[in-house]
């Protein structure tokens, strides 16, 4: 299997636990694809910032990737909002993805009246091998690695993706991931802040 380009479509893959058999994080997992879609297309040139807010800038062709055009049209039709407010509200990113994915033959998905979907990930090899490859980043020194695996790697741990990064290498390498974070502007600490915004509503009931 070659792995899809999108940064949201690599996160999805990411979450699925290989020895659960299942994806993983399902309550935040929706906020970190939003916020994989704004990172792409901020390394793309195609968003910037502009005073804590999310702009579109660039051409205004589709990309070609579902998700990263939904976001491109709610960007185009609506007032400015902060990059916060984009991660956290908005359609659903996670049925978009992954109807994105079981299209390209990366995984099967079985559909069930009354239970939740089941998720099979087709090629477990390929996306392993990536995810050892994204831990072997965490050895290297920050300016060296590629803006876009910056940027996973970066959101796998303001998002708390345990399949790509546990907790404990979250804290082992909590210095190197904030280097890392940089390379998506402001959308990684958004991302933190609307994970744990959204806690703290859980909480409060």
């Amino acid at each position: 299997m070659t792995l899809p380009e999108s940064l949201p479509a690599r996160l999805y893959l990411l979450a699925y636990d290989t020895e659960k058999n299942r994806v993983t994080a399902q309550s935040r997992l929706g906020l970190v694809l939003r916020a994989a879609a704004l990172a792409d297309l901020y390394l793309a040139g195609r968003v910037t910032d502009e005073n804590g807010k999310v702009r579109p800038s660039g051409d205004r062709w589709p990309t070609g990737d579902p998700l990263l055009d939904e976001m491109l049209q709610q960007l185009a039709g609506h007032r400015p909002r902060s990059w916060q407010g984009w991660i956290a509200h908005g359609k659903p990113a996670i049925r978009t993805v992954r109807t994105q994915l079981e299209d390209g033959r990366c995984i099967r998905v079985e559909h069930r009246m009354i239970l939740p979907d089941s998720v099979e990930l087709l090629d477990r090899s390929a996306v392993q091998r990536y995810a050892d490859e994204l831990r072997a980043e965490l050895r290297r020194p920050a300016p060296r690695t590629e803006p876009r695996t910056a940027a996973v790697l970066a959101l796998a741990a303001r998002g708390e993706i345990a399949t790509v990064i546990s907790r404990s290498e979250r804290r082992e390498h909590r210095q190197y991931l904030d280097e890392l974070a940089v390379y998506t502007g402001p959308i990684a600490d958004a991302l933190r802040k609307a994970w744990r915004s959204r806690q703290a509503q859980q909480a409060s009931g």
